[in-house]
C-alpha cells in the first residue's frame, strides 16, 4: 500500500522509533524529577543541620550566661535561692515571649526558606535553561549506562 510506505525508513518502523525516542524522553525526565528532588532534599538536610549547630551552641551559651548570673545574683544577695529564683523567672518569661511570638520568629521563616528551596527556580530545572546541551547529556549518559545495566 501506498499509504503507509513514508512510514518504513530503512525496514525500521517509524513509530518505533517515536516509541523508543517517547521512552527515552520520558526517562530524561524521570532523571531531571530525580535530580531536583535531590537537589531540594540536600539544601533542605543542610538547612536544618545549620539550624541545629547554632541552636546547640545557643543553648550552651545561655546556660554558661544564666549560669554568670547566678553566680553575680549570689554574690549580691548572699544566697543561692536567689540566683536560681531570678534566672528561672527570666526563662518563665522569655519562654512566654517565645510562645507569643513562635509564629513570627520561628514557623514563618521555616516555612518560607523551605518553600523557597522547594519551589526555587534555582534548583536543578535550570539546568536545562543555564547550559542545556550538558544537561542533556549528563541525563542521557546516565540513561545509556542504567540501560547498559538492565541488559547485562
Amino acid at each position: 500500500m501506498k499509504l503507509f510506505d513514508g512510514l518504513v525508513d530503512d525496514g525500521r518502523d517509524v513509530y518505533k522509533d517515536i516509541a523508543e525516542d517517547a521512552k527515552d524522553y520520558a526517562d530524561l525526565q524521570l532523571q531531571l524529577v530525580k535530580l531536583n528532588l535531590l537537589s531540594s532534599l540536600s539544601q533542605i538536610a543542610s538547612y536544618l543541620v545549620v539550624i541545629l549547630v547554632a541552636a546547640l551552641l545557643a543553648m550552651g551559651a545561655f546556660l554558661y550566661l544564666s549560669m554568670v548570673v547566678v553566680v553575680w545574683m549570689k554574690e549580691l544577695t548572699g544566697s543561692w535561692m536567689y540566683g536560681f529564683l531570678l534566672m528561672g523567672i527570666v526563662f518563665i518569661l522569655l519562654l512566654c515571649v517565645f510562645f507569643l511570638l513562635r509564629k513570627k520568629l520561628l514557623l514563618n521563616p521555616i516555612i518560607k526558606k523551605l518553600s523557597s528551596i522547594l519551589f526555587s527556580n534555582n534548583s536543578a530545572d535550570n539546568v536545562m535553561d543555564e547550559n542545556p546541551s550538558e544537561a542533556v547529556e549528563c541525563l542521557s549518559n546516565k540513561a545509556e549506562e542504567e540501560q547498559g545495566s538492565h541488559e547485562e
